[in-house]
């Protein structure tokens, strides 16, 4: 064989090699990019950057559960026996504002009209840039969130997804498993993997103590300009354009702790403002539904419901769903809570008052004793 015929050769055949390698991922579509799932074969769902995309775009569903790792631990079924849609969950551990609504505006763009958003907001992500990505998590997969055809090439000839998802995925075929994929219950639920306590959540600690100065917290106009845009543009827009849909968006139970480490460093007024300036931004909009458990101390007192100052076990998911259904359900109406978990017009400058009554005024030490 001549020199010539010997390279055509070898070009032919990885032309080929390649052509299979990504025949192979278009066809599996592990990611869900082209398609809902291939209906015989089963997708194990692990990967959240990757597939939350596609799910968002190619699953059906009427209600979406998102967030941070927050959300992680809810069970979708849950949702759907509390309120009658079909839901999917769709978290982003460590994500910001924008990645989280980006997903959710990818939902729209592709054709769903969800009744029920299910949104924790992040005390930390409240003061972040309006178009802040996290970009210590390893590369953004933009080639499978945006709709350029010709960086597909990233995903259809990737060796992880491959070796990691097409191949198991199409194995499990020949292997008989059932077809499918994980249930949203399971998906990036982590409950089991954890350890919950005092001592995950003080880690060493032995005192709070009072800060050096108390003043009260008043938000420079920059800060107010960051804060603003970042709900306008995260939180709120969204809403203003889809009247159809309920965003459930609430604040998560984060541990007295939490609170305690900011009440010593003389932060604590500020959060509480920053959060204060947030709900009267998004009351502006009749479908959104905000709910905060911060009073709830049964609960952010007992550290061994915690394993680090804000991550609770899954039965406080459990009680924030089954809590936020009854009030969809409209049993605010009735005495079954002594002070509202759901905040409106009518009722928010109260809870501001009683909130930062408490925080302010807690016993952080009697966590320690």
């Amino acid at each position: 064989m001549t020199s010539k015929k010997w390279f055509y050769s070898i070009l032919i055949l990885v032309i080929a090699t390649l052509a299979l390698a990504a025949g192979l991922v278009f066809f599996v579509d592990p990611f869900f990019h082209y398609r809902a799932p291939n209906p015989k074969l089963f997708y194990k769902l692990y990967d959240q950057r990757s597939q939350n995309d596609g799910i968002t775009r190619n699953f059906d569903y009427d209600a979406i559960i998102t967030g941070t790792s927050m959300a992680e631990n809810f069970k979708a079924s849950q949702f759907e026996g509390g309120l009658g849609f079909r839901t999917i969950k769709v978290p982003y551990s460590g994500a910001t504002y924008k990645e989280i609504n980006d997903n959710l505006i990818a939902a729209y763009n592709s054709g769903h009209n969800p009744k029920y958003v299910l949104r924790p907001l992040d005390y930390s992500l409240l003061m972040r840039d309006k178009d802040e990505l996290r970009d210590d998590m390893g590369d953004y997969p933009y080639w499978l969130t945006n709709d350029d055809p010709f960086d597909d090439v990233k995903y259809l000839l990737n060796k992880d997804v491959i070796l990691r998802y097409a191949i198991p995925a199409l194995t499990s075929y020949f292997q008989g498993k059932n077809p499918g994929y994980t249930s949203f219950d399971e998906y990036s639920y982590t409950d089991g993997d954890n350890k919950y306590g005092k001592e995950y959540v003080l880690y060493g600690k032995k005192e709070f103590v009072d800060p050096d100065s108390f003043e009260l917290w008043i938000l420079s106009d920059e800060e107010k300009k960051m804060l603003e845009g970042n709900i306008e543009q995260n939180v709120v827009s969204l809403a203003r354009k889809h009247p159809e849909t309920t965003f459930l968006y609430f604040f998560p139970p984060y541990s007295m702790v939490y609170w305690g480490a900011l009440y010593e460093e003389g932060q604590l007024d500020k959060i509480l403002a920053c959060k204060q300036a947030a709900i009267e931004q998004m009351l502006e909009c009749d479908n959104i539904h905000i709910y905060s458990f911060t009073t709830h101390t049964e609960i952010t007192a007992d550290l061994s419901r915690y394993r680090d100052q804000a991550h609770y076990d899954y039965k406080v998911n459990e009680f924030i769903i089954d809590t936020i259904v009854k009030y969809e359900n409209g049993y605010e109406n009735t005495d079954m809570f002594e002070l509202s978990d759901r905040i409106t017009r009518e009722n928010a400058d109260g809870y501001f008052i009683e909130e930062s009554y408490l925080l302010n005024n807690f016993d952080y030490n009697s966590l320690i004793d």
